[in-house]
């Protein structure tokens, strides 16, 4: 009878410490979804944080350190059993060993040797393969570095970014060591900063003197007056296409390098740098980098699809087909125009005539003229005039008659019509956002094999062709030469 009763107050034991482990579970994810919700809930655009995915990744996280724990608790509990059963053993019988309990604390460890595994393999090789070489060539540097010898301009623009230039400067400089200090020039502009943008900078360009990097570092530049109202609109555009020529000038002027490196203040690591400069094989004119943010996909106002159809914000982005499983594949995407946050594209439509080499551009004249609203209509109308002899581009904002859109969406766009490069591509490897938080969410934590899985099989891009990022009244988008137009 004794046994008996003894099982039965074990069991109701049990029981009652089941029921205590999954109470402290449950306040362990509701208090970690509270802190996402504080940390990340805040203007978010809710379809780009679908609320499963969101709770699978939390239980990711939440479930293993439970197991933790609760395998700690059990093994402190069965040794306070044993000293029991040593000091009262029942009229000389053994109080019955718990079994349960082992059996618990067998689950307990394996949720936390999952979490162990889960951290362990949470980098797709994919999403790293250049790290190696990248971290090799910052060991042993060497001035011609561990490319193909490619000449690379490198430009950049900044304003009030003291918060991501540390990180910016630090993966940028490791870039320069890859490709190798006698194979880069840095052009830099900040302007109007009020942090200490500016001096940063003016750190940064010490290190690149010692360094032997050719380089023009402009900070504290007023050279380009910069309108009071910065609302989109054409004095912005106008704005950040004269910046981006001004980043261009010391090319413009020499040239001597092959193609141009252009970021964004966007935190963006140096192995996917040098993935976006590895795109289809090196086989491009312009390659584009993905910006994720709080809405999902950033850059929704330059970005096109191969046909020039708008896009959506959420993964895997695009409505054809084609560029839906080129995202899901983790391939590049052929787009008809892009920016996203770090760009890199030939150099030769930039430079005056006589500087561009021979050959790099078709001496062919275009199939297809120019439409009549392009700002350059009036040239195009000599039938003899061809890619090569095509004057030098320079970023622009749109024209009169064309679709309202960003300098960076007329460069892509220009490529195409005025010197027939039809070969841009967006590569969904290259993530960079533009806030920390949001840059290890999808660089870390979406990239994450589990959460692919999920998004890949469960989640199939649901809701996503609804999701379509329309900058004004959906049912006043236009179409152009350009493709469909947001209708601001």
């Amino acid at each position: 009878m004794r046994d008996v009763l003894l099982r039965r107050y074990a069991s109701r034991n049990h029981f009652l410490g089941l029921a205590a482990s999954l109470f402290v579970l449950w306040r362990m994810y509701k208090y970690a979804w509270e802190r996402w919700l504080q940390e990340y809930s805040a203007d978010i655009f809710w379809p780009a944080f679908p609320y499963p995915r969101t709770r699978l990744v939390l239980l990711m996280f939440v479930v293993p350190v439970w197991g933790a724990g609760m395998a700690g608790i059990t093994l402190l509990w069965n040794a306070f059993q044993r000293l029991q059963r040593r000091k009262d053993n029942f009229g000389g019988r053994t109080r019955p060993r718990p079994a349960i309990l082992s059996k618990f604390l067998m689950l307990y460890i394996g949720l936390a040797l999952s979490g162990v595994f889960l951290y362990l393999t949470q980098e797709n090789a994919i999403d790293y393969r250049y790290r190696a070489v990248v971290e090799a060539a910052n060991r042993v540097k060497r001035p011609d570095g561990y490319g193909d010898g490619t000449k690379v301009f490198i430009g950049a623009m900044f304003f009030n970014n003291a918060a991501v230039l540390p990180y910016w400067i630090r993966e940028f400089t490791k870039v320069i060591h890859y490709l190798g200090t006698d194979n880069v020039f840095v052009s830099v502009v900040e302007s109007n900063s009020w942090d200490e943008s500016a001096e940063l900078l003016d750190e940064w360009k010490a290190v690149l003197d010692q360094l032997g990097v050719r380089h023009l570092i402009r900070t504290r530049d007023k050279s380009v007056e910069r309108p009071a109202n910065m609302d989109t609109a054409y004095p912005r555009i106008e704005f950040l296409a004269a910046t981006r020529n001004l980043v261009l000038a010391p090319l413009v002027e020499s040239g001597g390098y092959d193609i141009v490196l252009f970021s964004n203040d966007v935190f963006v690591e140096a192995s996917a740098v040098v993935e976006l400069l590895k795109t289809n094989n090196g086989q491009w004119d312009m390659v584009c980098g993905l910006d994720l943010h709080r809405w999902g996909m950033y850059d929704a106002w330059v970005l096109r699809d191969r046909v020039g159809d708008l896009v959506s914000s959420l993964w895997p982005y695009f409505l054809d087909e084609q560029g839906r499983q080129a995202v899901i594949n983790d391939k590049p995407v052929p787009v008809f125009t892009c920016w996203n946050g770090i760009t890199a594209f030939s150099s030769q439509p930039f430079l005056p005539i006589p500087l561009r080499t021979p050959g790099r551009l078709s001496n062919k004249p275009l199939a297809t003229p120019l439409p009549s609203t392009h700002p350059s209509y009036s040239q195009s109308l000599d039938l003899l005039l061809t890619p090569a002899q095509t004057p030098p581009l320079r970023f622009r904002r749109s024209g009169d008659s064309e679709c309202f859109n960003a300098e960076a969406y007329a460069l892509p766009y220009d490529l195409r019509r005025q010197f027939d490069m039809q070969r841009i591509y967006l590569n969904p490897l290259v993530i960079n956002s533009y806030e920390y938080k949001w840059y290890w969410w999808f660089k870390r934590i979406t990239r994450h094999w589990l959460v692919r899985w999920w998004m890949n099989h469960v989640e199939e891009g649901q809701g996503m062709k609804e999701a379509r990022m329309i900058i004004g009244d959906k049912d006043k988008v236009w179409r152009w030469d350009g493709g469909e137009c947001h209708p601001w």
